[in-house]
């Protein structure tokens, strides 16, 4: 997600990231994730390497702060509420990066109760980031890797299915300059996500955020960004 661009094998380190971009353009950057996905925020997400970016802070939240499956979990209240802390900061992170594993989480469980329940969770804490976001007059934009609670079982069958999906996931971007607008989609029937088709990949997550930040793309990015179109 921080390559911008397709990479084919997990091992392949791309020529770029969106990491080392913002860090040789000075900008302050905070990557906030629990014990479990982290790697995927700082290891992966920078490229591959293991320290830190200049102007690069990173906030471990430990995933044996809660139990997933029982209850919302403590390293969730903990992760939400480090996310509103570095929002309502005098000099907040130029770019913040923060990973919410919960949902996903549950759904490895299978007890589709829990995860309606997680979803409902999961809501109400987006509202608490977007109302922080907001009075700041920033951008908040929610995606995923892959998907997971969408798919609990195997059709005609009483299977439960826990694992992740390549289904297309959803991107919101929420911000002031991008109030109704699209990206040249229209709304599906009932809402149905899966009937859309895909309007991009992953690699243009990258590029859509140096859009937004008004910092130029590189030529080793071969992603697009979403907002272009």
């Amino acid at each position: 997600m921080g390559a911008g661009q397709e990479i084919a094998a997990e091992n392949t380190v791309p020529a770029v990231t969106l990491t080392a971009i913002l860090s040789q353009a000075g900008l302050k950057q905070t990557k906030i994730a629990e014990t479990e996905r982290f790697a995927a925020l700082t290891h992966f997400f920078n490229g591959h390497r293991e320290d830190k970016a200049a102007r690069e802070a990173w906030e471990i939240i430990s995933s044996e702060a809660g139990d997933h499956t029982n209850k919302p979990s403590l390293a969730l209240k903990r992760t939400i509420a480090a996310i509103i802390k570095e929002i309502n900061r005098d000099d907040p992170a130029d770019f913040l990066i923060a990973a919410i594993p919960y949902l996903d989480l549950v759904a490895a469980g299978g007890d589709w109760t829990l995860v309606k329940k997680a979803m409902e969770t999961i809501d109400q804490d987006l509202k608490k980031i977007l109302t922080a976001m907001t009075a700041k007059k920033g951008v908040l934009i929610i995606s995923a890797a892959c998907g997971n609670a969408e798919k609990m079982g195997v059709p005609g069958t009483e299977i439960i299915d826990k694992d992740m999906t390549d289904n297309p996931v959803p991107i919101l971007i929420i911000g002031e300059e991008f109030k109704g607008k699209t990206i040249g989609l229209t709304d599906p029937l009932d809402n149905d996500l899966s009937l859309l088709t895909p309007a991009g990949t992953l690699a243009d997550l990258a590029p859509t955020i140096l859009r937004i930040m008004g910092l130029k793309q590189p030529p080793e990015m071969t992603g697009n960004s979403l907002i272009e179109k």
